[in-house]
């Protein structure tokens, strides 16, 4: 039995064919058909069949469709299977013609003479796919074949143009009529057209695609194009003997995606028949560095007719690639006893040989760009392809080579590549769970390959149950072993590891220690315990092979698996104190920069006490208070992995410390859930210590925490627990902090017991001869007298607050304290010195760095224009806050534009 989609949609049985009616059942079949031996989810049928608008009942007539598929289409050749919420065609691959037609292309990568299997798979389409089935997803399936199958043809035609000519026009003719604009199409019949002799007709052809281009698109012939129009113009070569043509390319992978614009930038390279090119390909190990080379080497192979040559470096001497030549020259028909002795010989016998053809060389894996340079074709019209684990720039400087980096799949490439593997129905039945295989493979391909080739032999498996072995598994690469070692990941990356020098090994593993794939030079060389200076040097070797990427000056990254392979070299390698001191160093860089960036940006914040750092830990410096911010943005994101690696090394001082080091910035970004998160760490640290001072601390900013996000019941129940510990501990001073924080929480529904706590807390203060903390007492007790429609006492304490934050140099409690002003003057009525003072508060509160308050503060000023009847200005006001709440990725912006839009509205 063979089901038919490259046509009218059809079964053939016995040598007879027999048409698949209704249009319902024809569609029904091809959707289960292109994803045979796969899943297909009913959701996805009934779209298939019926499109975006299902119609009631749709799923009742479904079940008769696929009864009538089980009955009269396949008889008891196959089977439609209910399974996993959806419906399973299970038969071989080979009963339906796509994928007998995907195989046969694929195969003719894999042998010397591609021309049988390409003839073969064309030879199964019948005319157009799914000839006459209506709907979105038939039409897409269609555009799709028909781009493979112009594709397929063209390779086709390329291979046999040399020995039946007359065949390849009779193909192309009908090809270049349906699409006059595809150089390749014109480029290929105008060569079978001079091969077939009619080098005239060649010439028209040429001559009315270019006037075609130039009329639509207005651009001229391409490099290929052109390549063929001047072979045309010269006399054919009559001393040509008859040589060996080599076909040394290994099959190419099956499953490939993406990589567009490099293949693009490759074909162009090639596009140059004048001059030899190099081209070098590089990038982490399991990126896909061979594989692109050799998709790409497949495709184009056609544009080398004297032949393609390939060579494994890997396993030869770095220095000594030579050992290769004599292989190359007996593939370029080079008696072995013709073949001299010495290197400088063979090399120049080697390029003698490649004069006057068109040669591909793919020099796979190199190792070093010596390594390489006596293997390159340098004959015009030639091209090399090496890959490598290195960078091999020097190939650059010395031969001229066009450099391509690869990094890992973009998401949307990665998600391609298990549907390639599993069909489209699994991966979209768990979008969550597809979402975390790419994620936890870090978009490496090699990763995505192993786990996707597990699936596919697991057809029943859910993705969400392999998406939880793979997050069980942690820092461990075991899901990505395989018994082949080309492509088990540990062996992968060991070959780039043990090619390194011992101090950078030891930098590579030390690297493994830090929980997040980001991080400054200076933590690194904190981790190793080396000079800034050094750590520079070793990192850039890494960066060279590819272990570690240098993404800005001081910046350094770290995939997650080659992370999790340093981590498990580092167990293997060092001893359990080694790595133990390592941690110890790196958190105490984290937590004396933090520290430093906190006295750099909060002058006003209390410092807390803290121990040197240990010998070996290299600590931030920063010139101002725009590095401190950024060096504060960039270590915030692995601040929730450093608490947990110094929770699970037993460093619970480090772990409520650092917490402590980093509240002010994320308060200022108004990050209250991650402030609830990170603090709920350090008081389950302090509380292991016994430090009730640090557990007061922590109690006070989860308590912040829950009032800036309304939940007054929480936050008075953990400031109440601060208080009640700091009355123990004797600290007037931190006491009063707590009352004042209190009040923001009773402040919305018990403004006059909020007021007691405030006063409370100003006589705390001014014992204490804490002047800036009376200050901040003060702006409250305003805040507070104005709720309580005490107007002219409130204005006076706003007042008396911002003077003495003025003469202290405060700047954020200054402009806290001018917003406070505003407000009263708002409730006052006085419109215009309101609306002065919100506007010196939004600028003091800009100057400090926080956003977040000076968003809250551009709201009330638009409040005041609205309440002043200038509509425009609080527009504007409200449009300045929005992108304010942006910057910190606050949900309060879309609340904002939602206002500004009903002022808008008629």
């Amino acid at each position: 039995m063979l089901i038919r989609l490259l046509g009218p949609v059809e079964v053939e049985r016995s040598g007879q064919t027999w048409p698949v009616r209704p249009p319902q059942v024809a569609l029904a079949l091809a959707a289960l058909a292109w994803e045979v031996g796969r899943v297909v989810p009913v959701d996805t049928l009934l779209a298939r069949v019926w499109g975006e608008q299902v119609p009631p009942g749709a799923r009742r007539t479904l079940y008769t469709i696929i009864t009538r598929i089980r009955r009269d289409v396949l008889a008891d050749e196959g089977a439609v299977v209910r399974r996993l919420g959806g419906y399973l065609l299970d038969v071989d691959e080979s009963a339906v013609d796509v994928p007998r037609f995907r195989d046969l292309a694929d195969q003719a990568m894999a042998v010397p003479d591609p021309a049988p299997p390409l003839g073969a798979a064309l030879a199964l389409w019948r005319g157009d796919p799914l000839t006459g089935l209506p709907g979105e997803w038939a039409e897409r399936a269609r555009h799709r074949l028909r781009d493979e199958r112009r594709e397929l043809l063209l390779r086709w035609a390329r291979v046999v143009t040399g020995r039946d000519a007359a065949a390849a026009v009779a193909a192309l003719a009908p090809l270049a009529e349906e699409y006059p604009l595809d150089e390749l199409v014109a480029a290929a019949l105008i060569e079978a057209l001079h091969a077939w002799g009619r080098t005239a007709e060649a010439l028209a052809h040429f001559a009315r695609v270019r006037r075609t281009l130039a009329a639509e698109l207005g651009v001229g012939p391409s490099a290929e194009l052109r390549r063929v129009h001047r072979k045309l113009l010269r006399p054919a070569d009559t001393t040509e003997s008859a040589r060996p043509v080599p076909a040394q390319l290994p099959v190419a992978l099956r499953h490939f995606v993406g990589r567009s614009a490099e293949l693009d930038r490759l074909a162009a390279i090639g596009d140059q028949p004048a001059a030899a090119a190099v081209c070098a390909i590089s990038g982490p190990p399991g990126v896909g560095k061979s594989s692109l080379a050799l998709r790409w080497a497949h495709l184009h192979r056609d544009r080398f007719p004297d032949g393609q040559l390939y060579a494994d470096l890997s396993t030869i001497d770095p220095a000594d690639g030579a050992v290769v030549l004599p292989r190359f020259l007996g593939a370029l028909g080079v008696a072995e006893a013709q073949v001299p002795s010495g290197v400088e010989a063979q090399i120049g016998l080697y390029r003698s040989m490649l004069d006057c053809r068109r040669v591909l060389v793919v020099l796979d894996d190199a190792r070093s760009a010596t390594q390489v340079r006596p293997l390159l074709a340098t004959a015009p019209g030639c091209l090399t392809l090496v890959t490598g684990r290195s960078e091999l720039s020097g190939l650059a400087v010395t031969a001229g080579a066009h450099l391509v980096g690869l990094d890992v799949l973009p998401g949307d490439d990665a998600y391609d590549l298990l549907v390639a593997w599993l069909g489209e129905a699994r991966p979209a039945a768990e979008p969550e769970a597809t979402a975390n295989i790419i994620r936890r493979c870090g978009r490496l391909p090699l990763a995505l390959a192993i786990v996707a080739a597990q699936l596919a032999r697991r057809a029943d498996q859910p993705l969400a149950e392999a998406a939880a072995d793979l997050e069980r598994a942690g820092a461990d690469l075991e899901p990505f072993a395989h018994s082949d070692p080309a492509i088990d990941l540990r062996h992968v990356f060991g070959r780039s590891y043990r090619d390194l020098p011992v101090p950078a090994a030891r930098l590579f593993r030390r690297l493994g220690q830090h929980p997040g794939p980001h991080l400054p030079l200076s933590a690194a060389a904190s981790l190793a315990a080396l000079p800034v200076a050094r750590t520079r040097e070793l990192a850039a070797h890494l960066d060279r092979v590819n272990l570690v990427e240098i993404r800005a000056p001081g910046r350094l990254r770290l995939h997650d698996l080659l992370r999790v392979y340093a981590s498990e070299q580092a167990r293997a390698a060092d001893t359990r104190a080694a790595r133990r001191s390592a941690t110890r160093r790196l958190l105490d860089y984290y937590l004396h920069s933090a520290c430093a960036a906190n006295a750099m940006c909060y002058p006003h914040r209390d410092h807390l006490p803290l121990d040197p750092p240990a010998r070996g830990t290299v600590v931030e410096r920063f010139a101002g208070p725009t590095e401190a911010l950024w060096w504060y943005a960039d270590a915030a994101v692995a601040l929730p992995a450093l608490l947990a690696e110094a929770t699970a090394a037993g460093f619970d001082g480090h772990a409520w410390r650092l917490a402590w080091a980093f509240a002010e910035f994320l308060q200022r970004r108004g990050l209250w859930e991650e402030i609830l998160r990170t603090q709920a760490v350090a008081l389950a640290a302090a509380g292991r210590l016994g430090d009730r001072l640090a557990e007061a601390r922590c109690h006070n900013s989860i308590a912040r925490a829950h009032a800036r996000l309304g939940r007054d019941g929480e936050a008075v129940e953990h400031f109440e627990r601060s208080v009640e510990l700091h009355r123990d501990l004797g600290e007037p001073v931190l006491r009063a902090h707590v009352h004042l924080g209190l009040t923001v929480a009773l402040s919305r529904t018990r403004p006059d017991e909020a007021l007691s706590h405030t006063l409370h807390a100003l006589e705390l203060f001014r014992q204490a001869g804490d002047v800036g903390g009376e200050a901040r007492a003060l702006n409250n007790s305003g805040w507070l007298r104005a709720q309580l429609g005490e107007y002219d006492d409130a204005l006076a304490d706003c007042r008396r607050a911002q003077r003495l934050l003025a003469d202290l140099g405060y700047t954020q409690g200054e402009g806290h304290a001018w917003d406070s002003v505003a407000h009263v003057l708002h409730l006052k009525g006085d419109y215009a010195q309101a609306m002065a003072c919100f506007e010196r508060a939004a600028e003091l509160l800009r100057d400090c760095d926080d956003p977040h308050a000076a968003a809250e503060t551009l709201v009330r000023l638009g409040e005041t224009h609205v309440a002043a009847g200038d509509v425009a200005a609080a527009l504007d006001a409200w449009k300045q806050a929005a992108e304010f709440f942006d910057t910190v990725g606050d949900a309060q912006a879309a609340k904002v534009r939602d206002r500004i839009v009903s002022f808008h509205r008629p």
